[in-house]
């Protein structure tokens, strides 16, 4: 999960750029998208997944990707511990990545752009590290990037089986795991179990086993703009090894978007 999302984005641009003449005499030659995913079902799935939020074409020819994004920081016992209030502005000719964050009063700005990573607090440079921007950078890229940033090379993915959530929805489960040992694009050993409808294989949660806890992101409401669907609304909760939730720890809310 190294590479931030708009490198992604124009892989995918590229690979599907292409006359119709070249189409026809290149169509064996085009890259297969799926082809690291040796577990069959598990590949059928995700193929089902991103052609129901959009389609890859659709997805690499975005140039711009811009939201904002609201979430809120709980504490076990209900309280409030911070509130965030972001702006995202994604492009990829060139490739820059910037995000001004409102955190208690103070305007984060972070941001890459000629593979540079910066970030200042109300206007001064903040003493984080260019690893520390980027790692923050790639978890904000890699959930808007979801089900596409399961391509990224050297991700196993495996099918997990059928699993019942709690307002009785019967999902696909699919199993990825990530190991930064293995492959420089990958940042943590995280693994995620994600959840797909059954109905039409969109992705409507998906577990975390860290490893000092486990959450439970569940996708409550979606947003289409153009062919591309988004997520709106999205809840995190703390849960034990089972799936069980202990408390609300996050709510995210995503609008205002801009495709182009």
């Amino acid at each position: 999960m190294r590479h931030p999302l708009l490198f992604v984005l124009l892989v995918f641009l590229l690979a599907c750029q292409s006359s119709p003449v070249q189409e026809v005499a290149e169509q064996e030659e085009t890259p297969d998208h799926f082809s690291h995913i040796k577990d069959e079902k598990a590949r059928n799935i995700l193929e089902a997944a991103i052609d129901y939020v959009g389609g890859l074409e659709a997805w690499g020819n975005i140039n711009r990707l811009r939201y904002d994004k609201t979430f809120t920081l709980f504490s076990a016992s209900g309280e409030v511990e911070k509130t965030f209030k972001q702006i995202h502005d994604y492009t990829t000719r060139p490739n820059v990545i910037d995000i001004q964050s409102t955190e208690n009063g103070t305007l984060i700005h972070t941001r890459f752009a000629d593979n540079v990573y910066t970030q200042t607090a109300d206007g001064e440079p903040t003493e984080k590290t260019p690893a520390v921007i980027e790692k923050g950078l790639n978890t904000s890229t890699y959930v808007i990037g979801l089900p596409y940033k399961l391509l990224d090379p050297g991700a196993e993915i495996t099918y997990a089986g059928e699993r019942t959530m709690d307002t009785g929805l019967v999902v696909d489960v699919l199993q990825v795991s990530y190991s930064p040992a293995q492959n420089a694009n990958h940042s943590s050993a995280d693994t995620w179990y994600f959840y797909f409808d059954q109905d039409n294989q969109n992705v409507v949660a998906n577990f975390i086993e860290s490893p000092d806890h486990f959450s439970l992101v569940e996708n409550t409401s979606f947003q289409r703009v153009g062919k591309t669907l988004f997520y709106k609304d999205r809840k995190s909760y703390r849960v034990d090894s089972l799936g069980n939730k202990l408390y609300l720890r996050a709510e995210y809310t995503y609008e205002n978007f801009l495709v182009e």
